[in-house]
This record gives structure tokens, C-alpha cells and sequence, in this order.
């Protein structure tokens, strides 16, 4: 089944063990179960959250200022990445690759605990085209779908 309101993705920072976790997914079968051409998000929050008592309701809280951040810090990051991945860029420089190689060619073998010594503005270049990358690979597959 296909989650079409971003349910599950919002709620994915909400500990299953918590009530509150209960009562969304109550809610959401309740709410879903009325209407199946989809649900704003929003009706289901309020439908769980009036089903807590206010005790329950202080100890939920904490899961959605976790839920609600973590939201934003996900959609920021898919902006930038939107960005960067229109504008068709790179993040390597032209020896950032080199530079990493030649730190781990006398490394080997490469164990848990082995320290390398890079430089971090390579590294930090490979680490955000590798986000790219992988972004174009997500935006990609929506695409074939």
C-alpha cells in the first residue's frame, strides 16, 4: 500500500513504543477507513492527539518537536539538493580524488580503528557528491514511476 499524505515518513521519528503512536495509527485506519482517496496529514494528528489524555499528551510532545524537526531539516536538505542537482554541478575539485587516494594508498589494510590523516575539504567534496548522487538516483527513479 502506498502511503500518498507522507504519513509514515512523518511519523517515522515517533517512538513505536509511545502511545501517542498508537492513537496516530488509530486514528489514521479510522480517518482512512472514511475516506480512501487520502487523508490530510494534519486530521490525523489532531484525531490521535484528542484521544490522549493530557498526561499522555506532555510525554507525546517530545516526539513531535523530535518528528517536526527532523521534517524540516529533510526538506531543507531536499531543496539544496534540488538545486544543486538542477544546475547539472559538481562538488569535486579537480584533485579532491587524488588527495584522498594518495592518504589511503600507504593506509592498508583499513581497519575499525585506523586513523587517516585528509584533507577535510576533499573529503567534505566527495561526502556532498556522493549526497548529490544519490539524490539524482531517488529523483531518477520517482521519475521512472
Amino acid at each position: 500500500m502506498t502511503d500518498p499524505d507522507g504519513f509514515a515518513e512523518i511519523t517515522a521519528a515517533i517512538d513505536s513504543d509511545n502511545v501517542f503512536h498508537g492513537a496516530i495509527q488509530a486514528a489514521r485506519t479510522k480517518l482512512h477507513n472514511q475516506q480512501p482517496g487520502g487523508v490530510d496529514v494534519a486530521l490525523i494528528g489532531h484525531e490521535a492527539w484528542r484521544q490522549l489524555t493530557p498526561i499522555q499528551q506532555a510525554h507525546a510532545l517530545d516526539g513531535l518537536f523530535v518528528a517536526y524537526i527532523l521534517r524540516l531539516h529533510d526538506e531543507e536538505r531536499s531543496r539544496r539538493l534540488d538545486q544543486a542537482a538542477a544546475e547539472i554541478k559538481t562538488y569535486l575539485e579537480g584533485d579532491d580524488e587524488h588527495l584522498l587516494q594518495d592518504a589511503l594508498g600507504t593506509v592498508r589494510p583499513i581497519g575499525e580503528d585506523t586513523e587517516v590523516t585528509v584533507c577535510a575539504s576533499a573529503l567534505a567534496n566527495v561526502l556532498d557528491e556522493l549526497d548529490i548522487l544519490r539524490h539524482r538516483l531517488a529523483m531518477a527513479k520517482r521519475d521512472a514511476n
